[in-house]
Parts: C-alpha cells; sequence; structure tokens
C-alpha cells in the first residue's frame, strides 16, 4: 500500500507537469512565432565569417520591441562599427530602460548592466565574450559565411513543440514534486503525532500515504491556480497556507469516515 501511494503521487505530478507544460509549450511557440516573424522584418542583412560580424549598411540595428523582449528578455543592439567603451557609453540610457541590453559587436558581444557604475573604472555589471569563444561550439566551417536566414532559419529549429514540452515537463515537474513532498512529510508528521494522542494510531508510514492521497485534491486546486493566474491579475498571497488547509480538510473527511466505519462496526 505504502508504494502504491508513491507511485499514485508521482502519477499525479505527471499529469499535472504535463498539462502545465503544454500550456507554456504553446504560449512559448506563440512567442517564438512573432519574435521569428518580427526579425525577418526587421533585420537587416548581415553577415558573420570568421568570427567577424558585419552589417551591410553599417547603420546600427536596436531591437526593444515587445516580440523580442518576450522571446529574449532583453533588447538587442547591432552595431559592428563600435569600440566595447563607445558601445558601454552610447547605450547606457537603454541599459538602465531595461535593467540589461546586448550589444553585438564586430568581434564580440557585450551585455551591459543598469549596476554598472559609469563614474568608476570597475566593470562590475559589464560581460563580454569574443565570439571566437564560442562559435568554435555550434560552428563547424569558419569559411561559411553565415547570414540573416541562417539566424532565422536556427530559431525556427527551436520551435518544435517537443523541444520546448521536455523543458517545461521537468522544471514544473520538480517544482510541484519539491513542493508538495516538504508539504506531505511537514503534515504527516503532524499527524502522526496527533494520531499518537487518539484512538487513531497510526504509524508515520500510514499517516504518510493517507497524507498523500489527501494531497491530491489540494494540488489540482494549486495548478488550475497556476493557470489562472498567469492568464490574469488574479493573485492570492496566502494560496501556500490554503494548499495544506485542503490537505487536513481532505485527512479531517479520513478520519471522519474511518470513525463512523468503526461506530458502525460497534453497533453490528
Amino acid at each position: 500500500m505504502y508504494g502504491k501511494a508513491i507511485k499514485y503521487f508521482f502519477s499525479i505530478v505527471c499529469i499535472l507537469a504535463l498539462i502545465l507544460a503544454s500550456i507554456a509549450t504553446i504560449i512559448q511557440l506563440d512567442v517564438v512565432k512573432n519574435a521569428v516573424s518580427y526579425l525577418d522584418e526587421q533585420l537587416p542583412v548581415i553577415k558573420f565569417k570568421e568570427n567577424i560580424l558585419t552589417l551591410e549598411n553599417e547603420e546600427a540595428v536596436i531591437l526593444d520591441d515587445e516580440k523580442i523582449l518576450e522571446y529574449f528578455g532583453i533588447p538587442i543592439v547591432i552595431n559592428p562599427i563600435l569600440e566595447k567603451q563607445d558601445a558601454i557609453e552610447q547605450y547606457k540610457d537603454l541599459a538602465v530602460k531595461y535593467k540589461r541590453v546586448i550589444v553585438f559587436l564586430n568581434d564580440k558581444y557585450v551585455v551591459i548592466s543598469d549596476k554598472y557604475n559609469y563614474e568608476s573604472e570597475n566593470e562590475e555589471g559589464i560581460e563580454e565574450k569574443n565570439y571566437a569563444d564560442i562559435s568554435q561550439n555550434f560552428i563547424k566551417d569558419m569559411s561559411y559565411e553565415y547570414g540573416k536566414q541562417d539566424v532565422l532559419e536556427y530559431l525556427r529549429q527551436r520551435t518544435s513543440f517537443a523541444y520546448y514540452i521536455a523543458q517545461y515537463f521537468v522544471v514544473y515537474f520538480g517544482m510541484i514534486t519539491l513542493l508538495y513532498v516538504v508539504y506531505i512529510v511537514l503534515v504527516s508528521v503532524g499527524l502522526w503525532i496527533v494520531t499518537k494522542i487518539t484512538k487513531f494510531k497510526w504509524t508515520f508510514k500510514e499517516s504518510l500515504m493517507n497524507t498523500i492521497y489527501a494531497s491530491t485534491l489540494s494540488m489540482f486546486v494549486y495548478v488550475l491556480y497556476m493557470i489562472v493566474s498567469y492568464f490574469t491579475k488574479f493573485r492570492i498571497s496566502i494560496m501556500d497556507i490554503i494548499s495544506i488547509v485542503l490537505i487536513f480538510v481532505y485527512l479531517y473527511l479520513i478520519l471522519w469516515k474511518q470513525k463512523k466505519n468503526e461506530i458502525n462496526k460497534d453497533k453490528n
């Protein structure tokens, strides 16, 4: 029975994680589609060869549309003619506005954070990396000239349903498992102590098993709340407390049912 309860718990977690992962994947695929479509319209002719990035018209490109921010989480600047310090000075206001901005230069990219102190020589808040340090892991033919269509095709290849649902499933499975394992252990300990001082003398395993079954309603309600809160502004600050209360209510019903059965046995 104990092993069956454990299997039951992970089966429920898998179902809920799959539901959340499917919803998140559908949303993410739409975000990627919009971002790729925007880049197809706004991204100029770029060339990347032998770890050097160039623009055909040499005019700086700033991509800070909502579609870009939803997908990348950070505005993108392409300005290969600037040096690092010039880029930091020119795009510091953009970094302050969006917290961070990434600037693609001729031979490297620089991430400028709003934590950077422009009045000191300390480069805290500045991250940089040469293209040569990362291209060896992704580019097999250094002599090939990569362009805009190669960038778009790379992003499109990452838009498969399986690619995202696998990632989201792992995240949600881990999150729900960690959250409810803590809840279940704490409630089980409390339940075991309570039954020790009552006539329902459950062992810890029995308390744990019943708490696992009792957590079912709480998990479904919590996941439903996550879905609703994601699509709306609806928030409940004490949702964690409500989740635990639901477990206790379910356990009370189990104890009440057991007590009723014992009373019926005594009558018979």
